[in-house]
């Protein structure tokens, strides 16, 4: 009989070769490919190999040889978890069942074997591996489409030039909920933000909406620094679901004067690396964080910088890789002050992927790079 090669491919396990041909043989005529082994050993090996749609798999593959081996090593290899396994035994009894469908099965056929009902089960199975795929595929896109949403709230150094700027954006998630901002303040003053939503799924990420929406609305000449994030805090604590909260760093700098202002809501410490300097400076605030308390504390300073100063906000994504946040300050602060003389375009993602390389990362990152 004809097949084409997109028909599913049904590995059968089985240490009886007639059973084998038998099951080879009802599954071809119904337009499946098969291939086969006769021990853990083989079987295992097969599968890696030919990522088959199904496995048909005996319980008994020997004295010392149990189907359930074969089902356990499958289920810790990432590469073939997902693949569905249907037991076929001769045993009828209810603890077999149990352990096999603890052992990761996800179905069980009991000897003698009805032709009809093996391949109405593989169907079965299949369609719903299908339907698995296909949601997979639509979580995958929809993630897609609010990753690229969420990209766009997020300005361009190049749509940007004046307020010259460089990010590095890493998002552990594809969309999640590290989020910076830049923004015109009025005049030769530019707002620059980076926050961090807590906890580490998607949802933090749909919060990054409202933040952006709140920081365009009080980012105004109208407002101090403390101010625009005091109102941001109260607006929050009116949206945020209980127990969520971000922390965020806010600068706004005069770029004709070097007038810094930095507020601090319970954020890790900006950097200030000098032209002339000798080393770095790391500004010290204590704030609390936004959206959770209505009496709010944060942390100000007023630094002037210099032409050629840079100041760096980030993250604690980039700083808690290896060690301690204190050590990872360090460690960031002397990579910004020994690179101080490259272009900010190369500087500021060579230092982030050497603080935190991308194998390492275990939650989102952003370092943003601004010179006076």
């Amino acid at each position: 009989m004809w097949r084409t090669d997109h028909s599913p491919l049904i590995f059968v396990v089985d240490d009886d070769q007639t059973a084998i041909l038998t099951l080879e043989g009802m599954l071809g005529r119904a337009g499946f490919r098969t291939a086969s082994a006769r021990d853990v050993a083989g079987a295992l090996e097969g599968i890696r190999a030919c990522r088959p749609d199904l496995v048909l798999l005996d319980v008994s593959l020997g004295e010392r040889e149990s189907g359930f081996d074969v089902c356990r090593s499958l289920q810790a290899d990432s590469a073939v978890c997902h693949t569905p396994v249907l037991f076929i035994s001769a045993d009828d009894d209810i603890d077999t069942k149990v352990q096999g469908f603890e052992a990761g099965g996800v179905d069980y056929i009991t000897k003698p074997i009805s032709g009809a009902e093996v391949i109405a089960r593989v169907r079965t199975h299949l369609r719903l591996r299908q339907a698995y795929e296909r949601l997979a595929e639509l979580q995958a896109e929809r993630i897609q489409r609010l990753a690229a949403a969420q990209q766009n709230m997020m300005p361009q150094p190049e749509d940007f030039p004046e307020a010259r700027f460089q990010v590095s954006l890493r998002q552990v998630l594809t969309a999640g909920g590290d989020f910076y901002d830049v923004i015109r303040s009025g005049g030769t003053v530019v707002d620059y933000l980076v926050a961090d939503a807590s906890g580490h799924d998607l949802a933090a990420s749909f919060w990054t909406a409202a933040l952006k929406a709140l920081a365009a609305e009080y980012a105004s000449p109208v407002n101090l620094p403390i101010e625009a994030v005091s109102a941001m805090n109260n607006a929050l604590r009116r949206i945020l679901p209980s127990g969520a909260f971000f922390t965020l760093i806010y600068a706004r700098l005069n770029h004709q004067t070097g007038e810094l202002t930095l507020v601090n809501a319970g954020h890790p410490p900006a950097i200030i690396v000098r032209a002339r300097g000798t080393t770095p400076r790391v500004i010290r605030q204590e704030g609390d964080v936004l959206g959770a308390f209505s009496d709010a504390v944060f942390g100000t300073a007023n630094v002037i910088l210099e032409p050629g100063d840079r100041i760096f906000l980030y993250s604690d994504g980039l700083i808690e890789t290896n060690g301690s946040p204190e050590e990872g300050i360090a460690r960031l602060a002397a990579a910004c002050f020994e690179r101080r003389v490259m272009p900010l375009a190369e500087m500021v993602p060579m230092v982030a992927g050497e603080i935190a390389p991308q194998g390492s990362l275990q939650d989102d990152t952003v370092l943003l790079g601004v010179e006076l």
